[in-house]
């Protein structure tokens, strides 16, 4: 901020905001004071409460229809996650409107408390004085009621807990009145089923059927074996016969005839008389031809005998086809037998298996009925014990002494909410202030360059001056803290003007009643000490005011000469300030725009050689055109800005006026900076000439002057 080297900005932020913080520091004070009265007095005047603590006990093992074992088990299994449910809900139980609700009703009517007749929401009102504060890693939970008798406090916590052991109790009654209801259904139920099963398993004749299961598999048995018997003669006749026949396809029925020859006494002599025949005629092939009579014969006779043999082999084969068709036939007829004793005893399996589930589910029936009679009797016993695991550890007695309101307590809280919101006040008040009051609203908010500021004056210090010390200040005190600001807002002018034989600045403001004339003065007399001639025009042709501070009169200046009236040297007037020569506004004349804007003000200004400065206090740029005139005529304008005073609004719109008319602002200068209140003059200082101003912060705190 201001410039500041980037390693410092975290510094230089808390010191910003420390400033602003001493700047508002009557907001912070007065918040923080009117909360914290109002406290005291608001807890004065508050009704006093008093506490009452009833303890309890809560266990997480509730009642339940479970045997003692099944419980213990649950417990152990449960995580913290669901213990941590189970406390919670009970929190709310106890809160709830059903339980609250006969808490009231128990009062009224039982102990005659006619407190809550009047109330809309009886359990509302309730709700509000009381607290649930567990005990952290234990069982224990403490029921704390907070009211203005002390005594009523400690019968509701009591009543409370009681109410609160009493509705657990009557939910483990009706949670064994629901489960001793179920629990005589379903054993209603379960005695029927008992009964029908039990009824459906005598009905099976279990004996005959097994007795005819076992006959039947026997006889499975049997018919299986001479099934397969069957079937193997059946597959070797089946070949023998393909084989034969296969050697009757190729022509080889003397071969076949010796193979059945075994079969056939006749097939064997047959073959035997074709084998002598055979013989004979091989014989008599040796001797006669084939055509001899005697050939003829041997081959006729062979002929019929072949024929034979032939008839033969035919019928034995029909004979094997026939036992063939035989074995055929009786297999197919075992297997018939077979599936029929095999569906048979598939059947009696299929009663062995319904019988088996029957008798099951007659067993499970029986299983459960007297499972469910035994719960029974548990039940009917948890009936008359009535368990609860809600216990009574301390009850609540009367306290004396106040919870609340608690001075030592709310004033402490009263101060810190006070300061803390006095500080969010300060600081939205300092947000909400459009006012210029940093180098960085000069810089970068309006856009021009900052040339210094002037602290406000101390009225104890002015008391002592004439009033023209008063006025130009910088000559009665020249190494005063205004006159080495103005030396550095001088030096910063030199180094932004051009070197030239006359330099002409132009001193105006945004707004009216700024300083802007006590700053023309009291920087011409600043310059003046240099050595250098410094001619002061005072250009404010409506409402002129240097004349006032030179205590001199008004009856001739510059709108004489501009009228033609007189002339330069007539008009100006030497000041006691060596250096230093005054030319004021003169009569006020009806066109002031027209005067400051013609050619006879060009002239004038042209016309002044004889002077190193000539310094023009002009009228504020947001009031009248004149400045706007003027700052064609001159080398450079500067803006007089007061702290905490000038919207920077007005100050943005001042610039671009003059930046229309290409005037060449130089800078604006802060005027009546108060160092203390404004959080901010001293760092202005600091940043030019911090030698001379540890003294000027260190002063008491005046009055102030407004310059």
């Amino acid at each position: 901020m201001f410039g500041t080297p980037s390693s410092e900005s975290g510094e230089f932020n808390l010191l910003h905001y420390w400033r602003i913080l001493r700047k508002r520091q009557l907001i912070v004070v007065l918040f923080t004071a009117v909360l914290v009265v109002t406290t005291a007095i608001g807890t004065a005047l508050s009704t006093p409460y008093y506490a009452a603590r009833a303890t309890i006990e809560i266990s997480p093992d509730q009642p339940t229809v479970l045997d003692v074992e099944q419980v213990t088990d649950i417990v152990a299994y449960q995580g913290g996650s669901e213990r941590r449910a189970y406390y919670t809900t009970q929190y709310r139980i106890i809160q709830s409107r059903t339980v609250i609700g006969e808490v009231v009703r128990r009062l009224r009517e039982e102990h005659a408390v006619t407190d809550f007749d009047e109330l809309e929401d009886p359990i509302a009102f309730f709700k509000r004085h009381l607290q649930v504060q567990p005990e952290m890693d234990t069982r224990l939970v403490h029921l704390v009621v907070e009211y203005p008798d002390p005594d009523k406090a400690s019968l509701f916590a009591n009543v409370l807990a009681q109410t609160y052991m009493d509705a657990n109790l009557e939910r483990t009654r009706k949670t064994t009145m629901d489960a001793l209801t179920w629990l005589t259904d379903q054993q209603e139920v379960y005695r029927q089923r008992r009964l029908s099963s039990s009824e459906t398993l005598k009905s099976y004749e279990y004996t005959s059927v097994l007795a005819a299961h076992k006959a039947k598999l026997k006889s499975q048995e049997q018919l299986e074996l001479s099934w397969s018997e069957t079937r193997a003669r059946r597959v070797e006749l089946e070949a023998t016969y393909q084989r034969l026949g296969e050697q009757i396809k190729q022509g080889a029925w003397l071969a076949l005839a010796s193979h059945l020859s075994a079969e056939s006494s006749v097939l064997t002599r047959l073959l035997e008389d074709h084998q002598d025949l055979q013989q004979e005629r091989t014989r008599l092939a040796s001797r006669y031809k084939d055509g001899h009579p005697e050939m003829q014969r041997v081959d006729k006779q062979l002929t019929g005998l072949e024929d034979q043999i032939k008839q033969q082999n035919a019928e034995i084969l029909a004979g094997r086809k026939s036992r063939l068709d035989t074995v055929v036939a009786g297999e197919e007829a075992l297997a018939r037998e077979l599936d029929e004793v095999t569906a048979e005893v598939q059947q009696y399996e299929a009663k062995l298996i319904e019988y088996d589930l029957v008798k099951g589910e007659a067993e499970k029936n029986a299983d459960l009925f007297r499972s469910l009679d035994q719960r029974l009797s548990e039940v009917d016993l948890s009936k008359l014990l009535t368990p609860n695991n809600i216990w009574f550890v301390d009850q609540a007695e009367p306290v004396h002494q106040k919870v609340r309101p608690n001075l030592t307590t709310n004033l402490p809280i009263a101060l810190l909410i006070g300061l803390l919101g006095g500080v969010g006040l300060a600081f939205f008040t300092e947000f909400l202030d459009s006012t210029i009051k940093s180098r960085d609203d000069i810089e970068g908010l309006v856009g021009v360059s900052f040339l210094g500021a002037i602290p406000m004056l101390e009225a104890t210090e002015l008391a002592q001056l004439s009033e023209v010390d008063r006025n130009l200040y910088v000559n009665a005190r020249p190494r005063s803290t205004v006159a080495e600001a103005l030396r550095s807002v001088r030096t910063n002018i030199l180094f932004r003007l051009p070197d030239r034989q006359v330099r002409r600045l132009l001193i105006t403001s945004a707004a009216p009643r700024e300083g802007k004339s006590f700053v023309s003065s009291n920087l011409a007399t600043i310059v003046a000490m240099t050595g250098s001639r410094v001619l002061l025009i005072d250009a404010d042709l409506r409402r002129p005011s240097q004349h006032k501070l030179f205590q001199t009169d008004n009856d001739y200046g510059l709108s004489n000469v501009l009228m033609g009236e007189a002339g330069l040297a007539e008009v100006v007037r030497r000041t006691h300030v060596p250096g230093l020569d005054l030319l004021t506004s003169g009569p006020r004349p009806p066109n002031p725009a027209e005067l400051l804007g013609s050619e006879a003000m060009t002239r004038l200004l042209d016309s002044i050689k004889t002077y190193d400065f000539v310094l023009i206090d002009s009228p504020p740029v947001g009031a009248v055109a004149d400045p706007l005139i003027l700052s064609r005529c001159t080398h450079g304008v500067l803006m007089v800005v007061e702290s905490n005073k000038t919207d920077r609004d007005q100050v943005m719109q001042s610039r671009s006026r003059l930046a229309e008319m290409n005037a060449n602002i130089l800078g604006a200068i802060v005027n009546k900076l108060d160092i203390r209140k404004s959080g901010y003059g001293y760092y202005y200082y600091y940043d030019y000439n911090s030698v001379y101003y540890d003294t000027e912060v260190d002063r008491p705190d005046p009055e102030r002057h407004a310059g």
